[in-house]
């Protein structure tokens, strides 16, 4: 699968832009691209609008750029080469909703798509330089999400890339989405001690793994992703627990008793914390372990119990 890249429809209008501000802001995009590219051999780019129509503020285009000498032939064969997909709910029919429920990021006052996007499929967001505010290399997000009648709110700081310095700012962080490309379920397990080092996997999680469809095998491997990076910045010595990714909750009393399943040796154990996938009530369970410090998977697949 190709990584993800969303652009920031917030980044390019609406509004007045100076022709030589377009111009030097699509060579920098570009740029921003290839550097990026370097790093994630195979990416794909999706915006609001495909790249051929987009319009900086009220009217200079991509193409008007192409067409002109403002556009070396390097930059124009990168952008035209380039994998691009639109407008944004085409991600939806590809790789399904990864949303549990109805999830809005905003940064400031105003709702960015594009970028919460990024956040939930695991992409890289990315903007053109045109405004101060996008000319930084993380970005705070107020993240508020609806889930069965629960309503949560909390804030992220998202790695966002709109020059060639912030790509060279998050370099260890894309390659590690790079090396975090899995194939199948086999790949995943084969390679879990490479790609998760904090996560462990009961016998029956590798079952689980085998029989998960795309798109939610993808939504999967995000979420390990993201619980094995709490997990590695966790201090067992200030906090009880690490900053579960978002849609994270414990199991409640009533149904503690389903989440009694087969520990990594022998026995069994409660799993009772586990995240959410799409499509359908998909669960990741799992418990806790602080010496050594880890998560250990019980269960990945249909809520339990039903």
């Amino acid at each position: 699968m190709a990584q993800l890249l969303f652009l920031n429809e917030r980044s390019y209008g609406p509004g007045h832009i100076a022709i030589p501000v377009a111009q030097e802001s699509l060579a920098t995009f570009v740029d921003v691209l290839l550097q990026i590219k370097k790093l994630l051999p195979r990416v794909s780019l999706i915006s609001s609008e495909s790249l051929s129509h987009l319009r900086l503020g009220n009217g200079y285009s991509v193409a008007s750029w192409l067409n002109s000498g403002a556009a070396n032939r390097e930059r124009g064969r990168v952008l035209l080469s380039l994998a691009n997909q639109a407008p944004f709910r085409v991600v939806n029919d590809l790789y399904d909703d990864p949303d549990p429920g109805v999830t809005v990021h905003r940064y400031g006052d105003e709702i960015v798509e594009g970028i919460g996007l990024a956040n939930l499929y695991g992409g890289v967001p990315i903007s053109l330089d045109i405004e101060d505010r996008w000319r930084v290399s993380t970005l705070s997000l107020n993240v508020q999400q609806l889930v069965e009648d629960e309503e949560r709110a909390w804030i992220i700081e998202m790695p966002h890339a709109a020059s060639v310095q912030h790509v060279h700012n998050h370099q260890q962080w894309l390659l590690t989405l790079r090396k975090r490309e899995v194939a199948n379920a086999d790949d995943l397990y084969e390679r879990r001690a490479e790609l998760f080092p904090f996560l462990a996997f009961t016998p029956s999680v590798k079952a689980n793994l085998e029989v998960l469809q795309h798109p939610a095998f993808g939504q999967v491997v995000h979420y390990l992703c993201q619980l094995d990076d709490a997990v590695n910045v966790w201090d067992p010595r200030k906090t009880t627990q690490p900053k579960y990714p978002p849609h994270t909750t414990n199991e409640s009393a009533s149904r503690k008793e389903l989440c009694y399943l087969p520990d990594i040796e022998c026995g069994r154990d409660y799993f009772t914390w586990h995240g959410r996938y799409t499509p359908g009530a998909g669960r990741i369970h799992f418990k806790l372990e602080y010496e050594p410090k880890r998560v250990v998977l019980g269960y990945i697949g249909k809520k339990l119990g039903t």
